[in-house]
């Protein structure tokens, strides 16, 4: 009768160890996803969000008529003077009396110099108070995009936004 449950307790043990392998054993064995090359991947969670710095409108590339209601309003309204009304009586208008702007007239030639049927966009991030980072997309005819960022300081007078520095 020992003999009986001795062959029992042994035949119960090895069963528990196929149903209940030891963890460290199955770690070892298990295969780890791989990607089409067969190197092994991470499973890992999709990552959050992060908030983008702020940005006139949603921080796409745009090419409204803007205003001067903000810094970022009056650099969408310097560029829209510059390249779609190819103005620059009305592009010089937007900057303060002591901006890097060239004046109205010089201004013209360097307007006249694009040529006409450029398209262009911007995307505005604002740095700091009064301090944006242009990317400016400029779309000629007939040529690829040529893109380009510049800091742009604007500011505030008499309740209204002016471009003033670009570097």
């Amino acid at each position: 009768m020992a003999a009986a449950i001795v062959a029992a307790v042994v035949v119960a043990n090895d069963q528990m160890r196929e149903d209940n392998p030891d963890p460290t054993q199955a770690a070892m064995t298990a295969a780890a996803p791989t990607d089409e090359n067969g190197l092994p991947t991470l499973n890992l969670p999709a990552p959050e969000r992060v908030e983008e710095p702020e940005a006139a409108g949603d921080g796409d590339c745009h090419a409204d008529r803007g205003d001067q209601k903000s810094g970022a309003g009056v650099i969408a309204a310097f560029n829209h003077a510059y390249y779609s009304q190819r103005n620059g009586e009305a592009a010089r208008s937007l900057a303060t009396p002591t901006s890097s702007v060239q004046p109205a007239p010089e201004l013209q030639k360097f307007i006249e110099a694009v040529p006409v049927g450029t398209n262009y966009c911007i995307r505005t991030i604002k740095l700091s108070d009064g301090v944006y980072l242009v990317d400016l997309s400029l779309m000629k005819p007939g040529q690829p995009v040529d893109r380009g960022t510049q800091t742009v300081t604007t500011q505030k007078t008499d309740g209204r936004w002016f471009v003033d520095v670009f570097k």
